[in-house]
C-alpha cells in the first residue's frame, strides 16, 4: 500500500473540511490527529485518514486531484471537490446525499467543468438529480453509422463548445419504485472546421436541444456510490418539441438495468445493461454516442454514433487489501440506424481493468485502463462507473 502511494498520489494536492453541528466531547483517549510538517508527509497522512469515520457532521468535503488520460482528451489534470451529506441526520436509514464538483484541463487545449448531485430529501420522499457541465474541447467527427466509425483516419478535426444541464426530479411512489419528470437542455457548437481533404461535416454547425419528459425508477441498491447488492432500472422517455427551441422534433428512449451482488466476501459481481433509441429528425451531436468513461471504455466517445444503441458489461470487483480493490470487466455493444440493421457482427468489444483505492468510507477512486478492438485509454474518477 506505501507503494501505491508513493506511485500514484505523491503529485495530488489535497484537504479535508468536515462541517460539524457540534464538537465532539474531547476524551483522554481521543487519537493524535495532528499532521506532520511537510508537504508529501501532510499528503500520506491525509490519505491514510480520508476514510475515517467521522461523527456528528452535516457535511463532509474533501478536495483530490491527480492525472487523467483518456482517448478523447489525452493527458491532462483532473481536480474534484466531493461531499456527502444526509438531509435529515437523525435518520440513519436515509441514503446518503452526494454532490461532486470536477474540474479539468488536457495537453490537447481541452478543459471543461461540471457538477454532479444527488439529494435524497427526508423519509426520501423526493430524490433530485442533476447534472451540468461545460467543456471546450478539440474533438473529431468520423460521420454516422459503423461503417463511418470503422474508418479509422477517416475523420473532421473541430473544436467543440458544449454546454449541458439534466435535472431529474422523483417522487416516491412506494418503498422501491420512484417516478418523475426529466428536464434537459444541449447547447453545442462546432468550431474551427477542418474541411480539407473531403471529410465528413457536421450540420448545422451550432445546435441546441431542449427536452422533457416521465421516468420510472426502481431501485433496491444499499449504497448508491458503491452498490454490494440490488438492482437499479431506469426506463425514461424525453420529448424535443420545436416549441421549446429545437430545430427539429425528435424523441429519445432510454433504458438502464444494473445488477449486483456479492459473491463471497470482498468480491461484487455487477452487470450493467443499457440503451438509446431515438425517433425523428435527430441533429449530429444529439445521437447516441458509444465510448467514453462509463461504457465500452476505450473507444473514443462519439467515434461512433447513430439513432440506436444497446451496451452491456459485466465487472467483477474485487477488494485486495487495506483500501485496495481491482476490477476487471468485459463488455460490447452496438450502433444501428434501425433494429432491422442491428448486426451482433459489428459489436463493439470492450474489456480492462482497474485500481480502486477507499478515499472515504465506501466511495472509491478509480483509475481504469480500457481496451478497444483497436483504441485504449486510461480513466480517473471518483464512484464506480455504474
Amino acid at each position: 500500500m506505501v507503494l501505491i502511494k508513493k506511485l500514484l498520489f505523491p503529485i495530488l494536492l489535497c484537504c479535508s473540511v468536515t462541517v460539524t453541528a457540534r464538537q465532539a466531547p474531547s476524551s483522554g483517549n481521543s487519537t493524535d490527529t495532528t499532521a506532520p510538517r511537510g508537504l508529501y508527509q501532510r499528503v500520506l497522512h491525509y490519505l491514510a485518514h480520508t476514510n475515517d469515520e467521522r461523527k456528528h457532521k452535516n457535511l463532509d468535503l474533501s478536495f483530490i486531484g491527480g492525472p487523467v488520460y483518456t482517448p478523447e482528451t489525452s493527458a491532462g489534470i483532473a481536480v474534484m471537490l466531493a461531499a456527502q451529506y444526509r438531509t435529515d441526520r437523525t435518520d440513519s436509514l436515509l441514503p446518503v446525499s452526494n454532490v461532486a464538483v470536477y474540474g479539468s484541463v488536457a495537453l490537447t487545449g481541452f478543459y471543461g467543468i461540471g457538477i454532479n448531485s444527488t439529494t435524497i430529501f427526508p423519509k426520501d420522499r423526493f430524490r433530485l438529480m442533476i447534472k451540468a457541465s461545460f467543456s471546450s474541447r478539440p474533438d473529431k467527427y468520423w460521420g454516422i453509422g459503423y461503417d463511418a466509425g470503422s474508418a479509422k483516419d477517416d475523420y473532421t478535426d473541430y473544436l467543440l463548445l458544449t454546454e449541458k444541464l439534466q435535472a431529474d426530479l422523483a417522487i416516491n411512489l412506494s418503498n422501491r419504485f420512484y417516478a418523475g419528470i426529466s428536464a434537459h437542455i444541449q447547447n453545442g457548437q462546432a468550431k474551427d472546421i477542418d474541411t480539407a481533404g473531403g471529410k465528413p461535416l457536421m450540420q448545422p454547425t451550432r445546435v441546441f436541444g431542449m427536452g422533457a419528459g416521465p421516468f420510472i425508477v426502481y431501485d433496491t441498491r444499499d449504497f448508491i456510490p458503491n452498490p454490494a447488492r440490488g438492482i437499479y432500472a431506469r426506463i425514461g422517455y424525453r420529448f424535443y418539441p420545436t416549441f421549446l427551441g429545437n430545430n427539429t422534433s425528435f424523441t429519445k428512449l432510454e433504458l438502464q438495468f444494473d445488477w449486483y451482488k456479492q459473491l463471497w466476501k470482498g468480491g461484487i459481481l455487477a452487470m450493467d445493461f443499457y440503451a438509446e433509441e431515438h425517433s425523428g429528425d435527430v441533429p449530429w451531436n444529439m445521437l447516441a454516442q458509444a465510448g467514453g468513461s462509463n461504457r465500452l471504455r476505450g473507444y473514443y466517445e462519439g467515434r461512433y454514433r447513430d439513432r440506436n444503441y444497446v451496451s452491456g458489461q459485466v465487472e467483477l470487483r474485487q477488494h485486495v487489501y487495506r483500501r485496495s480493490g481491482a476490477v476487471i470487466w468485459v463488455g460490447g455493444g452496438n450502433i444501428f440506424p434501425r433494429f432491422d440493421a442491428l448486426s451482433f457482427q459489428q459489436t463493439l468489444l470492450s474489456y480492462g481493468i482497474g485500481y480502486r483505492w477507499e478515499f472515504k468510507n465506501r466511495v472509491n477512486i478509480r483509475l481504469d485502463y480500457g481496451r478497444g478492438q483497436d483504441q485504449s485509454g486510461f480513466y480517473f474518477g471518483i464512484n464506480e462507473v455504474f
